[in-house]
């Protein structure tokens, strides 16, 4: 709760780049593998694992200044929150590399923005803090008050002001060097539409159930036949009224029975031919006839059949004013961010030493 009370405070503008949160590549990674219906992992490639490193090992010195690998896994673990439980046996070893050297990062970034601060003698007012504060309690649950976090958190309101003086520093920093007021035309907004407008379209989808009696290539032909009277007979149960999700818990060989034979809502290209020829030319709500796949035999039934469209300019236009705004302030921050890096003397350990293809993480202002 203390970070994201002091990131109440960062929000907004390109002040969120330097917090202390988690973002969206790590939250993704840190997932457990997606399964198919057909029950293939997508799979997290596994990285080679890391052999243990003494705690109090520098990760990265800026100036004199210093991160210890364990200060640093202390901050991963805490980004991660319970998502760190949710990982795979081995995950977080094959990983913890990649979250060290983003960690390095988030701390050069935010000791070189410091110590400039520092250089320019910037101060945060009373009435800054103040407006922290208030803002804070603007983000709070509607059933918490700012008192009951500081006592959950053993803290005083005083100390929790003492904190945000270094946030709002660091604020006042980057808002002077990279001004929120940027400039982006309408025309600039049609030129980004016309040349990503695949992003807007939405493909055509249907929701649909199904019922699965599995065969297998080596079923003789008495075996394949009874199952296929068998699919018969639910179809013709179902055509009469009979209730789709009991039949499918009661009867399908598909992992989906648990819910009733659900398999939410996909776009084409995602299920076999078969499968998806007979789900897009059903008609909705109807039983459809019984089909074969390489599975075995299904009944379907669509719920509903979405046709695909392309989102119009109007209904994006201030998403999309927003994100070149932040794109462009992203650029300046970057910009300001490696000269300070060029006059400083940063001295990094093999460990967090930045990979060529690892850009500097976009904080989240959660």
């Amino acid at each position: 709760m203390f970070k994201k009370l002091m990131m109440a405070v960062m929000c907004g503008g390109v002040a969120m780049m330097v917090g202390s949160g988690c973002n969206k590549a790590d939250k993704a990674a840190a997932k457990e593998p997606a399964k198919s219906e057909a029950g293939k992992s997508a799979g997290v490639a596994q990285a080679p694992a890391v052999p243990a490193v003494d705690p109090a090992t520098v990760l990265v010195a800026v100036g004199d200044e210093k991160l210890t690998v364990g200060e640093a896994d202390k901050q991963v673990m805490a980004m991660l929150g319970p998502q760190a439980a949710q990982m795979q046996p081995g995950q977080m070893e094959a990983m913890m590399g990649r979250f060290r050297q983003q960690a390095a990062e988030r701390f050069v970034i935010r000791s070189l923005l410091n110590q400039e601060a520092d250089k320019r003698k910037i101060k945060g007012t009373d009435k800054d803090l103040d407006e922290a504060i208030a803002m804070i309690k603007t983000r709070l649950p509607k059933d918490m008050t700012l008192e009951d976090v500081l006592k959950r958190e053993n803290m005083t309101l005083d100390s929790l002001r003492s904190n945000l003086v270094g946030e709002i520093r660091i604020k006042i920093l980057v808002e002077s060097e990279v001004p929120t007021n940027s400039v982006v035309t309408d025309a600039d907004v049609a030129k980004f539409y016309d040349e990503q407008k695949e992003r807007f379209v939405q493909p055509e989808t249907v929701s649909a159930r199904h019922i699965l009696l599995k065969t297998e290539a080596t079923d003789a032909a008495p075996v394949k036949a009874e199952k296929k009277a068998k699919i018969d007979g639910l179809r013709k149960q179902l055509v009469e009224g009979a209730d789709f999700e009991k039949l499918a818990k009661e009867n399908s060989d598909c992992p989906s029975k648990e819910r009733g034979g659900d398999l939410g809502s996909f776009p084409r290209g995602q299920m076999v031919k078969a499968f998806e020829d007979a789900a897009f030319s059903q008609a909705t709500n109807a039983i459809g006839p019984v089909i074969e796949t390489q599975f075995g035999f299904h009944i379907i039934q669509v719920t509903a059949h979405e046709t695909g469209k392309t989102t119009p300019l109007a209904e994006v236009k201030d998403k999309l004013m927003e994100h070149l705004k932040q794109q462009q302030q992203m650029k300046l921050f970057e910009a300001f961010t490696a000269k300070l890096k060029k006059d400083a003397k940063i001295t990094y350990s093999d460990l967090a030493k930045p990979a060529p293809e690892m850009p500097m993480p976009m904080m989240q202002g959660e």
